[in-house]
């Protein structure tokens, strides 16, 4: 399952650059259904395999580790969410994207041990 947890984290942040790529370029096709239901699915498979990591494969339990991925996990998404509506002001949105991308590298880099918790 974590190498499950790790293909699906990497779909996500790829689709989520192409979209927001695709935001800067001011394409129609950061909106499209295919790439909604995309970014949708793989949102919800990387929420689905992180829970089943967090209570049922991993040693550490629901502790700080875990919070700390959960909450990083739900920054990305909303951020991501809201950087990527289309009625967003461009500026307010690159902001928030890049926010985002920033969100899951710490969150990424800390599952690592590659950096310090935050809390």
């Amino acid at each position: 399952m974590p190498k499950l947890h790790a293909i699906v984290a990497l779909l996500s942040v790829a689709i989520y650059l192409l979209r927001g790529l695709w935001m800067l370029a001011n394409s129609q096709a950061v909106m499209g259904k295919a790439v909604l239901a995309g970014a949708s699915l793989s949102m919800l498979l990387l929420l689905g395999t992180s829970l089943w990591l967090a209570f049922f494969s991993t040693t550490h339990g629901v502790d700080a580790f875990v919070i700390i991925k959960a909450i990083g996990l739900i920054v990305y998404v909303v951020l991501g969410v809201i950087a990527l509506k289309p009625s967003l002001d461009k500026p307010i949105a690159i902001v928030l994207w890049l926010l985002g991308l920033a969100a899951f590298i710490y969150t990424f880099l800390f599952a690592k041990g590659m950096v310090p918790a935050l809390l």
